[in-house]
């Protein structure tokens, strides 16, 4: 056995609180090198009297032993997985592995060859792993309703124009096409308004807005004042008309806060500027020397700025969040905009780069104004270190998205990488965690999945399927739903397509049916287990969501070709009900998968 390879660490998404009385508990192992592993565990107090016969009685530490489920691969490792209960809420525990008939205990300190279950060092507490307490304010936890939300992301300068008189002086029109990153359309506020009636008819029921606050760009992102709508957008008392509208329809909305950084006219920003050292504000950013800015250079892109910017971008110096003044004016954002406008999440630009300091405080006003309250951070790599309950709800799984990309757009990966593509992004968090993920296949932040899929519709279908299939929150990029195509900024964010001779409304309708899907079944949401089958073609994936009761198995052909596709055994000859035609069936051996087919099905 590659003892080597063996992973554990307690306190971590290894060994986790699902709820105030449930552990989770995970071990990675070699690829194919372990047949079989139990946990070993036990109270660390629970010391019974014990006698064997002919010996005196004595006191030994009680162990238990159940076996750990095979939960999957990446390619390179097999992952386990347990449910354990423990008694008083507390644990140590070990692991118990059979290689090639062999049999090791891999512990905290030790990891040795083992007669079998009942060698004495089963039953060595200084080499088990510990989870002390299950504390229930250290427990994870994110609002319920994310995990039944289909999320729609707004650009909100090119989704729709519902008021003119507040256009800035170079609006184009609707239908000319882009030309430049500073181009304007008039999108605002109101245009969404008067399309809420299209969402809820899409099925969707969560808005996911880029920013909208005072800004001198149209994307937002270089805030100017964070207590203010932009002026091209509408005003606060719009906002809460949109907000209150859309939770008449049952939709929740969600804004995009950028902290890491503020806009070049930030008013603390040029007060720097024109104050230098003298300025009340210079410590809410991170000034290198002074002045901080000769006016009269040209402002261009530089690495040799006298501040910390995002990226080398002058015109979005970075917040010194770590500075209490500057902390308490970000944070009484928070308060107005929830106390305000009734905001159900928040959108957190640039995440990684704001102090974890920050982030928890930032939870604890949030949740205080709204307990249900959903926060996700822009991260594009591993994002543990933010998600063990105390920062972020979840964060925008890119892991996944370049997953999908590469099997379905790009067809880069088999249908065996693609599997343990995803399987590694998930097994990278915890359960629950997972379950409150923003997925998503594209955004104003990448080219549109239909651009990178070589404008292939059927491909866009498939992808959908797998995302409103798979666990978390799936998005859709607004105006995917009829087609729209863009490759890298600014070209993914033309207008919106509203005339209905540039709608692809088959694909609308298409989309529509897939979404009333997932909202019918709550398994294919959150209430059912995800779990890969092995497929003998790499263009097919195989795979299901299923509880104790019910199973739906799901298949994909990405291929122009038809293919007839071995089922697995357990679901031989069995009554399915075909969710996307409505009909029962009964099962063989083998299914037909058309070109660019799927199929769902529900165990009758």
């Amino acid at each position: 056995m590659e003892l080597s390879s063996l992973y554990h660490k307690a306190g971590s998404n290894y060994a986790y609180a699902y709820s105030n009385k449930m552990l989770h508990i995970k071990l990675q192992t070699k690829v194919n090198d372990v047949q079989a592993v139990m946990l070993v565990f036990g109270d660390p107090y629970d010391y019974r009297e014990q006698k064997e016969a002919g010996e005196e009685s004595g006191w030994n530490w009680f162990v238990q032993n159940r076996r750990m489920e095979h939960i999957g691969t990446d390619g390179l490792h097999d992952y386990w997985l347990i449910e354990v209960e423990p008694y008083r809420r507390r644990l140590r525990y070990a692991f118990y592995l059979e290689s090639e008939g062999l049999h090791y205990l891999y512990g905290e300190r030790k990891t040795y060859q083992v007669t079998g279950t009942t060698d004495p060092r089963l039953s060595d507490q200084k080499n088990f792993f510990a989870f002390p307490y299950i504390n229930s304010v250290d427990v994870y936890s994110a609002p319920d309703w994310v995990k039944d939300t289909i999320w729609y992301q707004i650009f909100p300068e090119r989704f729709a124009n519902g008021d003119m008189t507040n256009d800035p002086k170079d609006t184009k029109n609707w239908n000319d096409p882009l030309s430049s990153s500073r181009d304007h359309y008039g999108g605002d506020l109101q245009g969404v308004i008067e399309q809420l009636d299209y969402l809820e008819e899409l099925g969707v029921n969560g808005i996911y807005f880029t920013p909208i606050f005072h800004s001198h760009s149209n994307h937002k992102y270089d805030t100017i004042d964070y207590l203010k709508v932009d002026p091209h957008f509408g005003d606060k008392e719009k906002l809460k008309e949109l907000v209150k509208k859309a939770h008449d329809r049952g939709i929740r909305v969600m804004l995009d806060i950028v902290f890491n950084h503020c806009g070049f006219f930030f008013a603390q920003f040029q007060d720097v500027l024109e104050h230098g050292e003298a300025s009340a504000y210079k410590d809410w950013f991170h000034i290198h020397e002074f002045p901080v800015y000769d006016k009269a250079n040209e402002l261009r892109s530089s690495k040799e700025l006298h501040f910390d910017t995002f990226a080398f971008t002058p015109s979005m110096p970075k917040l010194n969040t770590e500075n209490p003044q500057m902390k308490e004016y970000l944070l009484n954002i928070i308060r107005y905009w929830s106390d305000e406008a009734a905001i159900d999440g928040w959108r957190l630009d640039v995440a990684n780069e704001v102090d974890h300091q920050f982030w928890r405080e930032f939870r604890k006003v949030a949740k205080e104004r709204n307990p249900e309250v959903y926060i996700v951070g822009e991260v594009w790599h591993d994002a543990n270190p933010w998600l063990g309950g105390d920062q972020f709800d979840a964060v925008m799984n890119y892991p996944l998205n370049d997953a999908v990309l590469g099997f379905f757009a790009k067809q880069e990966l088999n249908c065996e990488e693609f599997a343990q593509e995803v399987s590694h992004a998930n097994f990278q968090y915890p359960k629950h965690v997972n379950d409150h993920m923003y997925n998503l296949i594209d955004s104003h932040d990448t080219p549109r999945f239909l651009h990178q899929a070589g404008e292939n519709k059927e491909l866009l279908k498939l992808a959908y399927v797998f995302m409103m299939t798979h666990t978390g929150s799936p998005s859709i990029y607004y105006g995917n739903e009829v087609g729209m195509t863009g490759g890298q900024d600014p070209d993914c964010r033309r207008p919106m397509r509203w005339n209905t001779e540039d709608q692809d409304i088959e694909l609308m309708a298409f989309m529509k049916q897939l979404i009333r899907i997932r909202k019918d079944h709550d398994v294919l949401r959150d209430r059912g287990e995800f779990r890969f089958h092995k497929s003998e073609h790499s263009d097919i994936l195989v795979y299901q969501r299923s509880t104790e009761k019910e199973v739906y198995l799901i298949l994909i052909n990405r291929s122009n070709q038809s293919h007839r596709i071995r089922l697995p055994e357990e679901i031989h000859n069995r009554s399915f009900l075909d969710l996307w035609r409505n009909e029962q069936i009964t099962t063989e051996d083998h299914m037909e998968l058309k070109p660019y087919g799927f199929i769902l099905l529900k165990n009758m």
